[in-house]
């Protein structure tokens, strides 16, 4: 894809999310008022999955949540799996709320680069957020606010997803602490250098809080 070809692709979307964007705020989107509730299939938490949002820092929640409208719920909707085919092209429903407002985040916790973070969906949600359901289920979901795929998270950050980790998932393994690209092979989140730099420092964080509570 040519320079010209990007820029213009950038500009679509930013123009379909700004639409999205407005409409959702002024609750001008035909949502369901009920549907399947898929957190029934919530079980035992026993993984971390670390993802970024591939976007410059300082996303707005409300431009996230546009984004994993589109991008998770709309595109499940209007492609179900089989035995949920009676879905299909039916009004978008998630079951999560916040505020009494519908709401469509994949993740559970948001990591800004000052090292705030924002709660998204409660542990008993499930997020939809790796592309693979059986892992969804038992799985918490971290993103951090920026795109890594050509750089590294500081060390301040890597210590909060860390400090997530240990405070709030004692039980889980070190081993089940994985990157979405480990999962969902076909793409570079949570960053190109994960697997090669930053995954096993932020491992040897999560040892060192282990240790230390011990």
């Amino acid at each position: 894809m040519s320079s010209l070809q990007q820029e213009e692709k950038s500009i679509a979307k930013e123009e379909i999310y700004s639409f999205f964007d407005e409409k959702l705020e002024k609750n001008e989107i035909f949502l369901g008022k009920s549907g399947p509730n898929w957190d029934k299939e919530r079980e035992a938490i026993d993984t971390i999955v670390i993802h970024h949002t591939a976007n410059n820092p300082d996303i707005s929640l409300k431009r996230l949540n546009t984004i994993q409208l589109l991008n998770l719920y709309a595109v499940y909707y209007n492609n179900p799996a089989k035995h949920e085919e009676h879905i299909k092209r039916t009004p978008i429903y998630s079951n999560h709320f916040q505020n009494n407002q519908q709401i469509f985040y994949g993740y559970h916790w948001f990591i800004r680069m000052d090292g705030s973070t924002q709660r998204l969906l409660n542990d008993n949600q499930i997020g939809w957020h790796c592309g693979n359901w059986s892992i969804n289920k038992k799985s918490i979901a971290i993103c951090l606010d920026n795109n890594y795929d050509n750089s590294i998270p500081s060390k301040k950050l890597l210590e909060k997803i860390a400090n997530i980790i240990t405070t709030n998932y004692p039980q889980v393994k070190i081993e089940n602490i994985k990157g979405h690209r480990e999962i969902k092979t076909e793409t570079s989140c949570p960053g190109n250098t994960f697997l090669s730099d930053w995954k096993q420092e932020l491992l040897q964080f999560v040892l060192k809080n282990k240790q230390n509570i011990q």
